[in-house]
């Protein structure tokens, strides 16, 4: 069917409206570039808000020498056998001090090592890395052999966080995480062990500052946002890496299976 002459005008005149929107963009981007400051403003902001357009979440993990294969520093090295990877800034860490923002509710998600793909049981937990005076937020994932200690450090920090007379936010802790290598029915594998952070008199290191109080309850809440639509989409960034050795099933706690 030929085109009528109304459909070569209406042709027409999208043609000259998408050109007039590409001519007004190209105006906005000179105006832009013709603000140095404006500029360099577009520049260092470049990243606010678009941290999951790209799925480039802030995950931490423990490098496994052999199964890590996708763990590059940004030297192009491979990071050191049993240090926690920092995947934004591609730096390794023997150990870390942070504070420990939220641990999600459990959810299931297929194991990536399981040839019959069963799901298994995972949890989230986020948090602020302290290093050198700068915080930068994590994200990582627990499964398998790794739940365990979570859940232990999950429920030492609860008798802070419900403690009298003050009770004190977990975020407001000062927590050290380590590496531990452990041997199971599957080999051997990467855990982490935490400890709640105290001085030499023996008294927690806990967030003193209320502009660092603020900042870290600010980011409680957008990593609980974020960390809920991963579960949601039941997916994990992580890959192969994410995903330990064995099904939910056979995880206990103190020899007691956890009522998931």
């Amino acid at each position: 069917m030929e085109p009528t002459g109304k459909d070569k005008a209406r042709e027409t005149a999208d043609k000259i409206r998408s050109e007039i929107k590409e001519e007004k963009a190209k105006d906005a981007l000179a105006i832009v570039n013709a603000n140095a400051e404006l500029t360099q403003a577009f520049k260092d902001n470049a990243e606010i808000g678009a941290g999951n357009l790209s799925g480039a979440l802030p995950l931490l993990k423990i490098h496994a020498t052999g199964r890590s294969s996708t763990n590059e520093l940004a030297d192009g090295s491979e990071p050191e056998d049993g240090y926690f990877f920092y995947k934004p800034t591609q730096e390794q860490f023997p150990e870390v001090t942070c504070h420990i923002l939220t641990i999600s509710r459990g959810f299931r998600s297929p194991g990536v090592n399981d040839q019959e793909k069963k799901e298994v049981f995972n949890q989230i937990m986020s948090g602020v890395i302290i290093e050198e005076n700068e915080l930068k937020p994590f994200m990582m994932y627990f499964t398998g052999l790794k739940l365990q200690n979570l859940w232990n450090f999950g429920k030492e920090a609860s008798k802070y966080t419900k403690g009298k007379p003050l009770p004190i936010p977990m975020f407001a802790l000062t927590v050290k995480m380590t590496t531990e290598k452990i041997t199971n029915s599957f080999g051997k594998s990467w855990i982490v062990n935490f400890e709640i952070a105290k001085d030499e008199n023996k008294a927690l290191k806990i967030v003193t500052d209320m502009g660092l109080f603020q900042f870290l309850k600010d980011h409680v809440l957008t990593m609980e946002e974020t960390i809920e639509n991963i579960i949601r989409t039941k997916t994990n960034p992580e890959g192969e890496e994410g995903m330990e050795e064995r099904p939910v099933e056979e995880v206990t706690v103190n020899g007691e299976a956890m009522p998931f």
